[in-house]
């Protein structure tokens, strides 16, 4: 940052008033804060060069209640500063200290809405690694996990997290240096949550004795409960519940086959679309109502008529006439034997990247989607590598849709504050579960796109956006508005994405993209998404 953009942070550093700091440490300072009279709010200062960006950008998208709402973001010399809204409530170290054990019902309710937080997070790469009782709010609405400052994308290309942070007794054995955090880590942090609101005692040194015995205490901890607590807590990853969608079957009572002592390929999550949820859930419905049917068909067929086949005899695929498709909102057939249209790759058609002062990379890149039909939640996997080839980052960023045939523009910033020799963007798989409808969904327009410097180092890209076609899909309510920056030779050398509210069909609203320290460029463009 150069003087004037010091300068400009600290004022609106400064226009926030401290009420209290609620939390120090490694992983940054939490305050709570006012603004001019309104709030109180929550500021949450994190090391630059522990600050994952991406990370908070990325919350907005998760779309759950029980995460943090982020009101602003901004830059200092060597911290990250997020603004959130406040969660009126006690955290669980205050509800323990107050009441002592909670009972098994409260207990559990508790950690399955921490779950369904944690969960989220997971669909959208996101590894919380820090929770614990201090980060969990109860609020009037039940539990809100908080505190996402050492959260991070997981990354397959790296071994082990090369930052050790958590909360003693509550961070997973893999944050200690051991192997690569994934959502088995979070797992663990939730079976100790568990284990401490069951007993009313932290799992930690000097603590860990007295935990362990009260644990064991059925007169404090049903067995049920124990058996809960201990797998999800399990010091082998590959021995806990492998997602935390399982470890609240198990709160719920559901049992499932107990994993064996091998290493397994880390879980993967499948992001819930936001949108056309009634649809898609009817789909769903329709599809398995369909399969059942066509099962029970093949079965009466096969052991209605003649002697059952022998044991492990080859038997011959029965051919059946398709059953009938009952038709969807949309008029098209919800056959559960009719598989998801073959989708071809994503593609990158073009990107770009620079290293800003900061150390962080600036990049854009165009994703074209080569299908005659949309894709939900298409990604892209970004990572930067050292002159030897190390990764230094390696993040995924999870676009809203792309419409059939359509190039979707997209530029933030990324990485960990040391400057790569090399940055690649691969498109994610496609999965059955993101092909959509046939056809684009919604678009816009960008006009009167006009640049401005100011004095402080600011630019700002500002103009207005229209909305041509919207199917009434209810596809995003928001635009996303992507400035691309190119070179003479119209190479991509920087991208920055900011956000309007979504106008109806025919209506424009304006829109204002800003950054400080935009590198020399010699054109520019404004794409829209809908978000």
């Amino acid at each position: 940052m150069n003087d004037d953009q010091v300068i400009h942070a600290l004022g609106i550093d400064d226009a926030y008033k401290v009420d209290r700091v609620l939390a120090s440490g490694p992983g940054g300072v939490t305050e709570l804060v006012s603004l001019d009279g309104s709030g109180p709010l929550i500021r949450k200062r994190i090391p630059s060069k522990l600050a994952r960006r991406g990370v908070w950008a990325t919350l907005s998208e998760c779309g759950c209640a029980r995460l943090p709402h982020v009101a602003a973001t901004y830059e200092m010399p060597d911290e990250f500063v997020v603004i959130c809204d406040f969660v009126p409530g006690e955290n669980l170290e205050q509800l323990v200290a107050q009441h002592g054990r909670l009972s098994q019902e409260t207990a559990f309710r508790i950690t399955a809405q921490l779950c369904e937080a944690a969960r989220a997070l997971h669909e959208h790469g996101i590894i919380h690694r820090d929770i614990s009782p201090a980060n969990v709010i109860v609020a009037a609405d039940g539990a809100h996990l908080i505190d996402l400052g050492i959260a991070r994308f997981r990354s397959e290309d790296v071994t082990h997290d090369t930052t050790q942070l958590g909360t003693r007794g509550f961070a997973s054995p893999e944050q200690c240096g051991y192997a690569q955090t994934d959502a088995r880590s979070d797992v663990y942090s939730l079976g100790r949550v568990l284990g401490y609101l069951l007993t009313g005692v932290r799992p930690e040194t000097p603590d860990t004795a007295e935990y362990e015995r009260a644990l064991a205490d059925e007169s404090v901890v049903t067995p049920e409960a124990r058996e809960v607590v201990l797998r999800a807590s399990a010091l082998e990853p590959s021995a806990r519940y492998q997602s935390v969608a399982a470890l609240a079957a198990a709160l719920e009572g559901e049992k499932d086959a107990a994993p064996e002592a091998v290493a397994v390929e880390p879980p993967t999550f499948e992001p819930v679309p936001r949108r056309r949820g009634w649809v898609k859930v009817l789909l769903a419905i329709m599809a398995v109502v369909a399969f059942v049917a066509a099962v029970a068909i093949v079965l009466v067929q096969t052991f209605g008529q003649g002697a059952p086949a022998e044991k492990n005899a080859d038997v011959e695929p029965v051919a059946e006439e398709p059953a009938a498709s009952a038709p969807t909102p949309d008029g098209e057939p919800a056959g559960g034997d009719a598989p998801a249209p073959a989708a071809a790759d994503l593609e990158i058609v073009e990107s770009g990247w620079s290293v800003g002062s900061d150390g962080y990379v600036y990049y854009a890149f165009g994703l074209r989607n080569p299908n005659d039909f949309v894709i939900d939640l298409p990604g892209v996997k970004i990572t930067g590598r050292d002159e030897a080839g190390k990764v230094l980052f390696s993040e995924e960023q999870i676009l809203n849709i792309i419409g059939a045939g359509e190039t979707n523009y997209f530029g933030s910033l990324v990485g960990g504050g040391e400057a790569p020799a090399a940055v690649e963007f691969e498109p994610l798989p496609i999965e059955d579960y993101q092909v959509g409808l046939t056809g684009s969904e919604v678009s816009f327009s960008v006009s009167s796109v006009s640049v401005s410097s100011g004095r402080d180092g600011m630019t700002s890209f500002t103009g207005d956006v229209t909305t041509v076609d919207d199917d009434g899909q209810g596809i995003g309510s928001d635009v996303a508005l992507t400035v691309v920056l190119r070179d003479e030779s119209g190479a991509i050398v920087y991208g920055m994405t900011d956000y309007a509210r979504k106008p109806p069909v025919g209506e424009s609203t304006s829109f204002e993209v800003e950054r400080y320290g935009v590198p020399d460029y010699a054109t520019y463009e404004v794409h829209a998404q809908a978000w």
